[in-house]
């Protein structure tokens, strides 16, 4: 196999890929173990571990092509709303930052409402 990093896999390090979506192919020590890691970002799926050598990095981005692991929507989270979100396009994240601004125009307006209620 080539040593090169395949497609959607960024170089961090000699020792870690990461994936565009967060997975990671890892060398490092699991649970007393050395080897290259598959690690899932959903932290349900277990660890897929592959022999501490390049031949096993090699089997680690196969697998990994293969769809050995679940890959789920990465999901963020709203801070002001306290819920969570995974807006898949730019114009969603538009309306969830209209949402947000309509809903603090809101309070705005009812703490206005009850000041003036409160001077009569």
């Amino acid at each position: 196999m080539s040593p090169s990093t395949p497609k959607g896999w960024d170089k961090e390090s000699d020792t870690l890929f990461i994936h565009s979506t967060g997975v990671r192919i890892q060398r490092m020590a699991y649970k007393g173990k050395d080897g290259w890691y598959l690690v899932p970002i959903d932290l349900d799926q277990p660890v897929v571990e592959f022999e501490p050598t390049p031949e096993g990095r090699e089997k680690a981005f196969e697998a990994f092509a293969k769809g050995s692991l679940e890959l789920k929507p990465r999901k963020t989270r709203t801070a002001a709303k306290g819920k969570v979100a995974a807006p898949a396009t730019e114009e969603a994240e538009e309306e969830d930052d209209k949402e947000e601004g309509d809903e603090d125009e809101k309070e705005e307006k009812e703490k206005e409402e009850a000041a003036d209620q409160g001077d009569d």
